[in-house]
């Protein structure tokens, strides 16, 4: 992952190398609200990418409900990274992976 602030590699390393960004001080914002298991697989995806993801599930999921409202998950990343997050998963549905 790119730093939001130089757009160097920092290597995982934060706060950057580089400029002395500090991802852990961004907001955190929803970029997708889906279902499970597509939760899972963003997840996955999203921190094969190198970028640090939170998955905010509903109450549902504590009674099994894991379908319609009640069974929502919202998938949450820095707000600096959510451009570049969007952008990547973009990219990889137009490359036809299956998510």
């Amino acid at each position: 992952m790119k730093c939001p602030r130089c757009e160097q590699n920092p290597d995982e390393q934060w706060p950057c190398p580089n400029c002395g960004f500090d991802i852990s001080q961004s907001p955190w914002v929803v970029i997708a609200t889906v279902n499970p298991p597509e939760d899972a697989l963003l997840e996955s995806l999203i921190k094969s990418f190198g970028i640090p993801v939170k998955l905010i599930k509903s109450l549902g999921s504590v009674f099994g409900l894991t379908v319609g409202p009640l069974g929502e998950v919202k998938v949450a990343v820095p707000e600096a990274c959510a451009e570049q997050t969007q952008e990547l998963l973009q990219a990889e549905m137009e490359q036809g992976e299956p998510l």
